[in-house]
């Protein structure tokens, strides 16, 4: 059975402890503030309002080197996922520092031209058996109400 040995400090040796304590905290506070680490935030934009920031930024027909260029430019970060024709919009980071995380995909056709977007991530609901029979009857309904 293995025993706490109790130590005790003289108070020079406290405050030499604290001292050194407090350099550390500051020390790592200090590094925080100046690598400017921020959060990583949703957009306060819908879909359709980044498509169009970035199709403001890369219009439709852009070759794919220059919308990327374009877009790096402008603090937009992302990444070609299994194919060199999807381009995922991961960040984007602000002028006052704050990174909004996109949910764009930028589609290239076979000339390399951005030709659509879309939304990088599905939109996933949960919804209970019950509830899906209800949306499907008032889909029902409605399509019987154009179809009178």
């Amino acid at each position: 059975m293995t025993h706490l040995r109790r130590v005790s400090y003289r108070p020079q040796q406290l405050r030499r402890l604290l001292l050194a304590w407090m350099l550390g905290v500051s020390c790592v506070c200090l590094l925080n503030a100046c690598t400017g680490v921020r959060r990583v935030v949703p957009a306060p934009l819908v879909f359709e309002e980044q498509s169009q920031k970035i199709l403001a930024i890369a219009p439709l027909g852009t070759p794919k080197t220059e919308a990327i260029q374009k877009l790096t430019d402008a603090g937009i970060s992302g990444e070609f996922a299994s194919s060199p024709s999807i381009y995922y919009c991961d960040l984007w980071e602000q002028e006052n520092g704050n990174r909004w995380h996109m949910n764009v995909a930028l589609l290239f056709n076979e000339q390399g031209e951005l030709y659509k977007t879309r939304p990088a991530q599905a939109d996933v609901t949960w919804q209970s058996v019950e509830e899906v029979a209800e949306s499907q009857q008032a889909a029902g309904q409605a399509t019987e109400q154009v179809l009178e």
